[in-house]
C-alpha cells in the first residue's frame, strides 16, 4: 500500500494531530474546572437558602464544606491537566516519539465528583427528611 506522503512527513503529521489533541484536552479541562468551581459556589448558595428555609439544621457548615470540595476539585483537576499537558508536549518534542497509553485525569475527576455528590445528597436527604 503506497502513501501520498513519505514516512517522515507522516510522522510529523501525526505529531501535529497529537499536539492539537493535547490542546483540545487542556481547553476542555479548563471548561470543566471552571464548571466545578461555579458548581461549588452555586451549591453553597442553594444549601444556605435551604438551611434558612428549614430552620438551619447544620446545613451552613456542609454548604461551605461542599463548596470548598468542588472548588478544590476544580483547581486540582486544572493543575493535573496542566501538568499532563506539559508532559505530553515535552514527549511530543522528543525525536523518538512513540504513542504510549496514559492514565486519565478525566476518569479520576469524574469518580471524585460522583463520590462527593453521592455523599452530599445522602447527607442532605437524611438531614432534611430525618
Amino acid at each position: 500500500m503506497s502513501s501520498l506522503y513519505p514516512l517522515q512527513a507522516q510522522d510529523e503529521l501525526a505529531r501535529d494531530r497529537n499536539r492539537l489533541a493535547a490542546d483540545r484536552s487542556l481547553l476542555s479541562f479548563v471548561r470543566n474546572s471552571l464548571t466545578l468551581i461555579g458548581l461549588g459556589l452555586g451549591l453553597e448558595q442553594i444549601l444556605v437558602a435551604l438551611g434558612a428555609h428549614y430552620g438551619d439544621r447544620g446545613i451552613d457548615g456542609w454548604a461551605y464544606g461542599l463548596s470548598l470540595v468542588y472548588g478544590g476539585l476544580g483547581v486540582l483537576s486544572l493543575g493535573f491537566a496542566i501538568a499532563d499537558y506539559q508532559a505530553e508536549r515535552a514527549h511530543l518534542r522528543s525525536p523518538h516519539y512513540r504513542y504510549r497509553p496514559r492514565w486519565s485525569v478525566a476518569e479520576a475527576t469524574g469518580l471524585a465528583i460522583f463520590a462527593t455528590g453521592a455523599v452530599a445528597l445522602g447527607w442532605l436527604g437524611f438531614n432534611l427528611l430525618g
